[in-house]
């Protein structure tokens, strides 16, 4: 019973120098926040461009449409509807080409002065792009772009003349004018690309996703948030490592820890009430981060609080004990403070931290994969993005959870008999 209430005093008296320390506070928390909302609102704003839906701009394009005919000026109308497309208009070729050339747009369309004649004559028709050639990843979506909106008009060209030539073999237009050929033909191209726009936003058929249990696959970016911000959350927690072993050898080189002892109260007592404190601070950067994630982003959180819990109180052991090893082999607090954030940095990297795209590190094949897997992150990351993204429960992650407590059993034993209080 003393055991413990000397630990939760050593405890409570590190509680309050971290709530104290204002500018850590502002890395554990807030640093992560700017940095995953960056991120997600990226990652939103590229989904909703893609989906139609207003975003932001991704690239500046010029156009010039020399074409005074119907199928130039739907050539023009499609590409200003493109939410990731800055269309700018010019007169001539040179002007959009200036400012391809001075890297302020990404390319020039020109659409030819006989690009609707050559459609309505059923000839080859074509429409010319000038790329930045420093920009290979913008010219890949532009053509991409470009491919699209041309094949729909590719589609009403083909559709136009396919009713010309059945009303023309079917009689229709013997005694027709050449202007009522003409109306004749706008108004039944007009009746199937009215239907067929129609069955584009009301398809007959829907097709739903899945996965093998029968769930609804939910959208990329959810999936993407429940690694993005978890991996944020676990990175900052190992934050702690530098600052842990950083407190304790200061204190003993100002002798608080020789006083602690003296008082008298076991070291392990001492160790144990530290590795409380932060084992606290990282409970509430989980709340915070997941927290403002779950509301700002919609992101998952799963169906076990539980899991959550106790795997964010393995992953915090980890962290703290690692400081408290940190400790045991560092001279000074400035070389544990340097040695501390290193190792969050390089950990965070190699176990998958940080987010670059829909595929979780640890889960790749290759060398990536294999050396993710030899880091805490990694389990502690596979076991959130099992339960946040994959509705898994507590039983599904006691195996990364074991891992954790193993890896921090270690650390804690080495720490114990490396560290010096004198």
């Amino acid at each position: 019973m003393n055991r413990l209430r000397e630990t939760l005093s050593v405890a409570w008296k590190e509680v309050q120098i971290i709530a104290n320390n204002r500018g850590a506070l502002a890395i554990y928390l807030v640093l992560p926040l700017l940095i995953g909302s960056m991120m997600a609102s990226m990652q939103l704003s590229m989904t909703a461009s893609f989906r139609g839906e207003k975003g932001a701009i991704l690239l500046n394009v010029g156009m010039v449409n020399q074409d005074t005919g119907l199928f130039g000026a739907e050539i023009a109308k499609a590409l200003e509807g493109i939410n990731i497309l800055e269309m700018e208009r010019h007169g001539t070729l040179s002007s959009a080409e200036g400012r391809v050339a001075k890297g302020t747009a990404a390319a020039a369309v020109l659409i030819p002065v006989d690009f609707s004649d050559r459609i309505n004559a059923y000839l080859p028709a074509s429409i010319q792009v000038v790329v930045d050639p420093a920009q290979p990843e913008s010219t890949s979506i532009v053509t991409g772009i470009m491919k699209q909106v041309v094949s729909e008009v590719t589609v009403w060209g083909e559709i136009q003349h396919g009713i010309r030539t059945f009303l023309g073999q079917s009689g229709v237009f013997s005694t027709a004018t050449a202007d009522e050929q003409r109306a004749i033909g706008a108004q039944s191209l007009g009746t199937i690309m009215t239907r067929l726009g129609e069955l584009r936003r009301n398809p007959a058929i829907l097709v739903s996703s899945q996965d093998l249990e029968g769930i609804p696959v939910t959208a990329v970016y959810a999936d993407y948030f429940a690694l993005l911000f978890p991996g944020l959350t676990v990175m900052f927690i190992f934050f702690a490592v530098g600052a842990v072993a950083a407190g304790l050898l200061q204190e003993r080189e100002v002798g608080t820890l020789r006083r602690l002892v003296a008082a008298p109260i076991a070291p392990t007592s001492v160790l144990l009430g530290k590795m409380l404190a932060y084992i606290l601070l990282a409970l509430f950067q989980t709340v915070v981060l997941l927290g403002v994630a779950r509301l700002a982003f919609a992101m998952p959180l799963g169906n076990s609080s539980l899991g959550l819990l106790v795997l964010t109180l393995a992953t915090a052991l980890v962290s703290t004990s690692l400081g408290m090893l940190l400790a045991g082999f560092c001279r000074t607090s400035k070389q544990a403070d340097t040695l501390g954030t290193m190792a969050a940095f390089v950990l965070g990297g190699l176990g998958g931290s940080i987010s670059i795209g829909s595929t979780p590190l640890w889960r790749t094949p290759g060398l990536m994969g294999a050396l993710a897997k030899l880091t805490p992150h990694a389990h502690a990351l596979e076991g959130f993005y099992s339960l946040m993204a994959e509705d898994a429960g507590l039983v599904h992650v006691l195996p990364q959870v074991g891992i954790l407590l193993v890896i921090a059993a270690v650390f804690f034993s080495v720490a114990v008999r490396r560290f010096k209080f004198e």
